[in-house]
C-alpha cells in the first residue's frame, strides 16, 4: 500500500510540475491594436467564421513558440458619450501552439475557435445607428494552459470618434464665390493622418456631377505633400498644373492618408464646388454653361455662338411675363427641356437692349 501512495504522490507531482512549467515557459503575451484605425468594417473587430476581406486590426504575440495554449477573449463596446460598456463578443479557442498571429488568423486552419457568443441585440443597434464602428472598443484576452490555469492577460482598446468616417472641409463652402488669389482651403484635422492630398478641377456646367468633374481631364491641382500639421492652405501656395481663371467653377476634395501595417488607407472629404469671381461674373458663366449643355435643343449651334461670347453678361433672369426668376427655377426648366426635347418646337433669341 505504501508503494501505491508513493505512485499517487509522484503522479500528482508530475501533473503539478507540468502545469507550473507551462506557466513559466510563456515569457511574452502581447496584444497590439494597430492605431489609429479611422476606417474599418465592423466585422474586423471581432472573430468571424469568414475572414475573407477582413482588415488586420490587431496582433497577438505569444512567446516562445510551440507551447500548447488556449486563448479566451472578450470585446466590449462603449457608445459615444456613455460611461458603461456592453459586451459584443466572446470566444475561446481550441488548443494551439503559441506563435505570433493576427485577428485574421483566428478561426482559420491553425487557430480554431471553440465556443463563442455574439450579442446580436447590441450589434444590431450599433449597425442601425452608425453602420460603422463608433465609440470605444475594449479587447480583453486571457491566455491559459491546457488545464485551464491562467498564464497571462492582455488588454487594449481603440476609439472611433467620427461616425461618418469622413471629414469636413470648412472653407470654401458649397456654391461660394471667391476672389482669385485669395482662396483659402481649411478642414478639420484627422488624428493619426500621415499627410493630406488635395485635388482641384474645373466643372464644365451644372449637369456635370462633382465626382465626374473632379476626375475628368487634367486637374488644376493634384498635390499629395501637405503635412499632417497643416489644416489650412491657400490654393496659390500649391503647385498648379494649370492656371485658375476668372469665372471658372471649381470642385475640390481633400484626402487624409493614414499609414497602417496593411498599407495606406485614404479618408475622403466631400467634394466642394465653388466659383471664381472676376471680369466675367461667375454667376453669368455658370448660367451660360447650363444653357450650353442643352445640346438637344433645336438651333443649338446658335446657342453656342451667342453664349461663347465672353462679352455677354447676364444681368437678370425673367419669365415670359417679365417676372424675376431664380437660377434654380431656370435650372429646373432647363433640366425638363433637356429630358423632354420633343416638347420644344423652336428656339430663338430676342434681343432687348432696354432690359
Amino acid at each position: 500500500m505504501k508503494i501505491y501512495r508513493t505512485f499517487l504522490f509522484l503522479l500528482f507531482a508530475v501533473l503539478l510540475s507540468s502545469s507550473l512549467s507551462a506557466q513559466q515557459v510563456i515569457t511574452n503575451f502581447d496584444l497590439t491594436i494597430f492605431k489609429p484605425l479611422p476606417e474599418v468594417d465592423l466585422a474586423a473587430l471581432w472573430v468571424s467564421k469568414d475572414f475573407s476581406g477582413v482588415t488586420r486590426v490587431f496582433q497577438i504575440s505569444i512567446q516562445p513558440p510551440n507551447v500548447d495554449v488556449i486563448l479566451e477573449g472578450e470585446i466590449t463596446w462603449t457608445d459615444l458619450g456613455k460611461t458603461s460598456s456592453q459586451w459584443l463578443y466572446n470566444f475561446k479557442t481550441k488548443p494551439f501552439k503559441s506563435t505570433t498571429f493576427y485577428n485574421t488568423d483566428l478561426g482559420g486552419s491553425t487557430i480554431k475557435i471553440g465556443p463563442d457568443n455574439t450579442n446580436n441585440n447590441v450589434i444590431n443597434d450599433l449597425v442601425t445607428r452608425y453602420g460603422k464602428p463608433v465609440g470605444r472598443f475594449d479587447f480583453n484576452l486571457t491566455l491559459k494552459d491546457l488545464q485551464g490555469n491562467v498564464i497571462r492577460t492582455a488588454t487594449d482598446f481603440v476609439e472611433f470618434v467620427n461616425p461618418t468616417q469622413s471629414f469636413t472641409i470648412l472653407t470654401p463652402t458649397v456654391n461660394s464665390e471667391l476672389q482669385q488669389g485669395n482662396i483659402v482651403v481649411s478642414w478639420i484635422q484627422i488624428p493619426g493622418a500621415d499627410h493630406y492630398k488635395i485635388k482641384v478641377n474645373t466643372r464644365a456646367n451644372s449637369y456635370q456631377s462633382p465626382e465626374t468633374a473632379l476626375l475628368s481631364g487634367n486637374p488644376l491641382i493634384d498635390f499629395d505633400q501637405i503635412p499632417n500639421s497643416v489644416s489650412s492652405i491657400k490654393l496659390n501656395e500649391i503647385p498648379n498644373k494649370r492656371p485658375i481663371l476668372e469665372g471658372q467653377e471649381l470642385v475640390l476634395q481633400i484626402v487624409a492618408v493614414i499609414s497602417l501595417p496593411s498599407g495606406n488607407k485614404e479618408l475622403f472629404s466631400d467634394i466642394i464646388n465653388f466659383r471664381i469671381a472676376g471680369l466675367y461674373d461667375a454667376e453669368t458663366n455658370a448660367i451660360k454653361n447650363d444653357l450650353m449643355a442643352l445640346t438637344s435643343l433645336p438651333g443649338f449651334s446658335t446657342f453656342a455662338n451667342v453664349f461663347s461670347d465672353t462679352n455677354l453678361i447676364i444681368k437678370r433672369l425673367v419669365d415670359e411675363k417679365g417676372n424675376p426668376i431664380s437660377r434654380d427655377q431656370l435650372r429646373n426648366l432647363l433640366n425638363y427641356l433637356n429630358a423632354h426635347p420633343d416638347r420644344v418646337i423652336s428656339a430663338q433669341f430676342i434681343y432687348n437692349n432696354n432690359q
